[in-house]
């Protein structure tokens, strides 16, 4: 199993808790963004009342009330959001909506002196907290924008440049101070992601032969059985264990006993396919999943670990090794497994250093290959 693989069986065993993670993340994450957002429209209603009638007071108000419930319905409904593909999209065009919303209102309100402006920088601060780079530098040019604009069309302008231009300078600096924020927390979130993938490959890694752990081998065969039974391709397993592996201890010492099972993970490794799944069960005991083989072309690879071992002269060692085939009357992981090691059970009853094979319609073979 090269490494792609494991990349792949990490991102699968984690996708579920991953997903969930997410899903409760932007729930979290919109019902806070929609809860500002209806504090800030419940801020501009009690502005406009407390502030003196004018010409557009009906109008402001609609448009408050309006944004009062869209982001109630929102909130109301972040659970649902949270689960969609389009979320942040989704959350990114509210915010820059909102936005835009204030510079409609401050127009209608006092122009460039409307102190409604102010909530410009509310949109800001929740980009550099929850955006990407790239939207917290879209949010805060839509900022300045609206400034601009409100600035361009009030009459008074002239009357308020000083604080024109105190206005735009802040929301700049906030602007620059959000993209920042947010590059930085990108960065962060980007090396513990790579921290993350590469603790879960070690979890699914053998570190001495660097072939899969057993709990990649059970899923991976649960998931290729299903596959099998649908396509009709067939599907063999190879339980190997290296014979009288504590002599070897004994006699040559640990560390060579670690570097023969190296070896051998490193012949299991060579003789696979990126589908296929080379497994330390535990101990001296290996595990070779073959999906899309049948149980002669499992004997083959299995011929193939024999010749590559006898080269390896360090020291000598054998291999009993079990093969069994998909049975589609009991098409379960257990019968496999189970397969695989009476085979092997009978390899070992018969001396070791051979290969048994129980399948469906095995044929039988002098041997080194055992069949019944």
């Amino acid at each position: 199993m090269d490494s792609s693989t494991h990349e792949v069986l990490a991102d699968t065993i984690g996708t579920q808790a991953d997903t969930d993670a997410r899903c409760r993340f932007w729930t979290a994450h919109l019902r806070i963004g929609f809860g500002i957002f209806l504090l800030e429209a419940v801020v501009v209603l009690l502005y406009l009342r407390l502030t003196p009638q004018g010409p557009h007071r009906p109008l402001l108000l609609g448009l408050s009330v309006a944004w009062s419930l869209s982001a109630a319905a929102g909130i109301a409904t972040s659970r649902v959001i949270a689960t969609r593909p389009w979320r942040s999209t989704y959350s990114v065009t509210w915010t820059i909506a909102s936005t835009l919303t204030v510079g409609v209102v401050a127009v209608l309100d006092r122009g460039i002196n409307s102190p409604i402006l102010l909530l410009l920088y509310l949109p800001l601060v929740y980009g550099a907290l929850m955006f990407t780079p790239r939207a917290a530098a879209f949010g805060g040019v839509t900022a300045l924008t609206v400034v601009s604009v409100v600035a361009s069309v009030d009459s008074d302008f002239r009357h308020a440049e000083g604080w024109t231009l105190m206005l735009f300078g802040t929301l700049a600096g906030a602007a620059a101070l959000s993209v920042a924020a947010a590059v930085n927390r990108s960065h962060i979130e980007s090396h513990q992601q790579r921290l993350l993938a590469e603790v879960a490959e070690l979890a699914l890694t053998d570190e001495l032969t660097g072939c899969a752990v057993r709990r990649v081998l059970v899923q991976r065969a649960d998931e290729e059985i299903e596959r099998a039974l649908r396509t009709g391709s067939p599907l063999s397993l190879l339980m190997i264990d290296v014979d009288r592996f504590k002599a070897v201890n004994d006699n040559y010492g640990h560390v060579a006993g670690d570097r023969v099972l190296s070896a051998i993970g490193t012949i299991l490794l060579g003789n696979v396919r990126p589908f296929d799944v080379a497994t330390r069960l535990g101990g001296d005991e290996f595990g070779l999943l073959l999906p899309e083989t049948d149980a002669s072309g499992a004997v083959h690879v299995a011929e193939r670990i024999f010749r590559e071992l006898a080269g390896i002269g360090e020291v000598p060692v054998t291999l009993s090794i079990g093969v069994s085939s998909l049975d589609r009357s009991t098409p379960t992981v257990e019968h496999l497994f189970d397969e695989a090691d009476m085979a092997l059970y009978q390899v070992k009853r018969a001396g070791r250093d051979a290969i048994a094979v129980r399948a469906p319609g095995t044929q039988g073979r002098e041997l080194p290959i055992i069949s019944w």
